[in-house]
């Protein structure tokens, strides 16, 4: 018999939305589009495979660049991933993927040092194990959380880290647990033709100079300390996911407070391992882990 699982926990849920440069309808719907909260329209197809079927992704390209009393100023984000999800250099400095927690926790692999005497799992091969508890914190969530703080740059250079100008570099990738639906009647149902769905995602990164100068794909409430932005942001370059089901992508821009000629190159954060999942008896693969395709 396969394996169950009963939980009450819900990967995600549907909101109502609207549209930014519209008008805020006041009813607790959330604005969608380019720069805020729910930046990235996305199918239901990606949707289902976001939240169920990727396992692990890291990012395969991106930069940016800016010159700040004439002098250049670079980032390139992180295009290797560390053999485990969690790497620890100092107290400090550290790399985090999703699906990792300290300590060791159901349906995890084995524990191990993640660099300085401090033991993680990741999780392992059975698909039900994204169904735990640890897995509902919005920094652990899925396989597109990401966080990196090297403040003093000591892996500026290393393609595992976001390498810098020597000013240490912050990135983050905030997945929420919302999908909104904008519809174009009220009254339509879920699954209406003409509805939109926008995923509550945020990219941010900065560097630790005096001012932290840095970019995000939320212009409005921004978690990566910037605030509200609108009024000096400088669109750059784009963030994608390279999903199997096709691309799903926003707008990032960068913060040009003091900083002229900002420019970027876009952002790929691409899955890499999918969960097979499994039908019959014995049991038969659904999915193809190494590209996500359905076999």
């Amino acid at each position: 018999m396969g394996n169950r699982v009963t939980t009450p926990n819900l990967r995600f849920e549907f909101v109502k939305g609207w549209m930014t440069g519209g008008t805020d309808p006041a009813d607790g719907s959330v604005e969608c589009g380019d720069g805020t909260a729910f930046p990235m329209e996305v199918t239901l197809d990606q949707v289902a495979e976001i939240f169920y079927r990727v396992k692990d992704a890291w990012f395969t390209s991106g930069s940016a660049s800016w010159k700040v009393s004439g002098t250049q100023q670079t980032i390139n984000a992180a295009t290797d991933a560390p053999v485990n999800r969690t790497l620890e250099i100092d107290s400090v400095t550290y790399q985090k993927r999703g699906y990792t927690i300290s300590g060791a926790y159901p349906y995890n692999a084995a524990t191990y040092d993640a660099g300085i005497g401090n033991n993680y799992s990741d999780i392992a091969d059975n698909e039900n194990g994204m169904w735990k508890d640890a897995w509902n914190d919005p920094d652990h969530v899925d396989a597109f959380s990401y966080e990196q703080d090297d403040p003093n740059s000591i892996q500026g250079g290393n393609f595992e880290w976001w390498g810098d100008t020597g000013l240490g570099v912050y990135a983050k990738v905030f997945r929420g647990k919302r999908v909104a639906v904008v519809k174009l009647d009220p009254a339509d149902g879920l699954y209406a033709a003409t509805n939109k769905f926008y995923l509550e995602i945020e990219m941010y990164w900065f560097d630790y100079g005096v001012v932290p100068f840095g970019g995000s794909t939320n212009i409005y409430n921004s978690q990566g300390g910037f605030g509200d932005f609108s009024s000096r942001a400088v669109l750059i370059s784009d963030y994608i996911l390279r999903l199997a089901t096709g691309d799903a992508t926003c707008l990032v821009y960068f913060d040009a407070l003091g900083s002229t000629d900002e420019t970027g190159t876009d952002f790929i954060h691409e899955p890499q391992v999918w969960w097979p999942y499994a039908k019959d008896n014995p049991a038969v693969p659904v999915w193809d882990t190494d590209n996500g395709a359905k076999l």
